[in-house]
């Protein structure tokens, strides 16, 4: 049964009295459920390279200690990661790296399964790319260059996002991180002033929980097995 939060936020996301002002959207999660791997960490090492990777590690091995023992939660974990990858770097940099990395190592990631059902719902009347976003914990640049790839707006990605100042990543994050009950608040702050309706959700793990509850229909782990039945 869903808590008394995740009760809460669909009642925010759903009810509402001005009809004609309301979005009707399907929303996919993305590691995991459009692909078969976690993606951020792979950027992390993409990005640094293996012994950048490997040194960023070993120092946030006290964090990861801290977390297994419960004495910090995951967003703390994320905002710590994010500081030692990218404090300083160049967000140019960054972008053209995501870029590379939706272009040669994402698309061996997504299962196919997934990609036919998304390509299905573009190509839907009732649907189409007005109506397709992906709300994901991973950061948004890689994010939005593999979404434009294959027809998502670039725009409908609500996504973990870097902060950055005078071209610069500052090391932190800009907003939330984009994880359990944060999802359906990132998704009502992309719409408001208007309200939502989550038409379909997709998701695979705890993480997705609140964005499920949400929606009208909810899909967990639909693309593991046998491509999805219309």
């Amino acid at each position: 049964m869903p808590s008394t939060t995740t009760t809460s936020l669909k009642v925010s996301a759903l009810d509402s009295s001005n009809a004609d002002d309301e979005h009707g959207i399907i929303v996919f999660d993305f590691d995991g459920t459009i692909t078969t791997r976690d993606t951020f960490a792979l950027f992390l090492r993409y990005y640094a390279g293996p012994f950048g990777w490997a040194g960023n590690i070993l120092r946030l091995l006290p964090t990861f200690a801290a977390y297994k023992l419960g004495g910090i939660d995951r967003h703390a974990v994320k905002k710590a990661v994010v500081k030692r990858f990218f404090t300083g770097k160049s967000a140019k940099d960054v972008d053209n790296r995501a870029a590379d990395f939706a272009r040669d190592v994402i698309p061996g990631l997504i299962r196919p399964a997934a990609l036919q059902h998304i390509n299905a719902k573009l190509a839907d009347k009732n649907y189409g790319p007005e109506s397709l976003y992906i709300c994901s914990a991973s950061i948004g640049p890689y994010l939005r260059y593999w979404a434009g790839s294959c027809g998502i707006q670039a725009n409908h990605v609500m996504a973990t996002e870097l902060a950055v100042k005078d071209d610069r990543i500052t090391g932190e994050l800009d907003g939330y991180n984009v994880w359990g009950a944060n999802k359906v608040r990132r998704i009502l702050d992309q719409f408001a002033p208007h309200t939502v309706s989550i038409l379909e959700a997709y998701g695979d793990t705890r993480g997705d929980q609140e964005m499920l509850h949400a929606a009208k229909a909810s899909f967990f782990r639909p693309f593991r097995v046998t491509p999805f039945s219309r």
